[in-house]
């Protein structure tokens, strides 16, 4: 298997583990928690598994000034930050506008890698990128009443994990042993999301015993697979296509919806998952100039 073809799938098993997140987060308020208390205990509850899984490994856990600073940076303004964003922008919008327009991110990372890092893309991604907005769009299916200050807090949150995907790419953390990076992040985004949750009095921990049990393990699980199959994705496909390939995570979402909620699901939906879908399809069998075939 190439790198590439580990990549690409690294992205996919992100995507449609990401897409379990919303399911969690309506299980863990059913449980009495807030979305800011259940995403401080997705950070946090991971802590542990990952620092016992490093020490087991013998990775150093040693960083120095510079490197704590670019994990304090790509967590603040992208990773833990996107989430905040994200959540806040869900008590003016509703939920399927807020994820539509924070899904520019494939978008934005196309933007932004040609304006700040002169970066030439290839004709076929900029398709793929608007195949995938177009999808994002059908999901939505309007009519709801429109907050200026949600749309904005939705549409940051998208250029946030633009940033968040090219730092990921370009900065000396991509040499950082991913699990290592993973566990700094979570432990900031813990501090971060803990600060904000307090402060806005929404810090509701009153789980019983198997609510803190299923915490722990989806925490462990989105960061031994979601967080750090994206990160491998970053790193052998590219910030661009793994930005692209990751749209696959609200057609999870959605699937998650019918088969455990019986949600319903209209032949517009239907069309907007085909056109991502084709999008993917395409970002992993197109061969780029340099790069091993899938």
């Amino acid at each position: 298997m190439s790198k590439r073809t580990f990549g690409i799938a690294a992205v996919v098993i992100s995507a449609v583990c990401f897409g379990f997140v919303p399911m969690f987060m309506q299980y863990m308020k059913a449980m009495g928690g807030t979305t800011l208390s259940s995403a401080f205990c997705r950070f946090v509850l991971s802590l542990l598994p990952i620092y016992l899984y490093l020490k087991i490994k013998k990775v150093p856990m040693g960083i120095d000034r510079r490197q704590f600073a670019e994990i304090c940076l790509i967590t603040v303004a992208g990773y833990g930050g996107t989430g905040l964003l994200l959540f806040f922008a869900y008590n003016y919008i509703p939920t399927g506008m807020a994820t539509t327009l924070h899904f520019c991110y494939p978008a934005m990372v196309i933007v932004f890698s040609m304006i700040f890092l002169k970066e030439k893309v290839r004709l076929f991604k900029i398709i793929c990128v608007g195949m995938c907005l177009a999808g994002m769009t059908m999901f939505y299916g309007g009519g709801e009443q429109v907050n200026i200050l949600g749309i904005f807090l939705a549409f940051i949150s998208g250029n946030t994990y633009a940033f968040y995907i090219l730092f990921l790419e370009k900065s000396r953390l991509r040499e950082m042993d991913s699990l290592k990076l993973i566990f700094y992040m979570n432990l900031v985004a813990a501090v971060l999301t803990a600060t904000v949750a307090i402060f806005t009095g929404q810090m509701k921990l009153g789980f019983d015993l198997q609510t803190w049990v299923v915490a722990t393990i989806f925490a462990t699980v989105v960061s031994f697979v979601a967080v750090l199959g994206f990160q491998l994705g970053v790193r052998y496909t590219g910030a661009q296509s793994a930005a692209i390939l990751s749209t696959l995570e609200p057609i999870t979402s959605v699937v998650v919806g019918i088969v455990a909620y019986g949600e319903s699901f209209s032949p517009r939906g239907i069309a907007g998952c085909i056109l991502i879908l084709a999008a993917t399809v395409i970002v992993a069998v197109k061969k780029e100039d340099g790069q091993e075939p899938v």
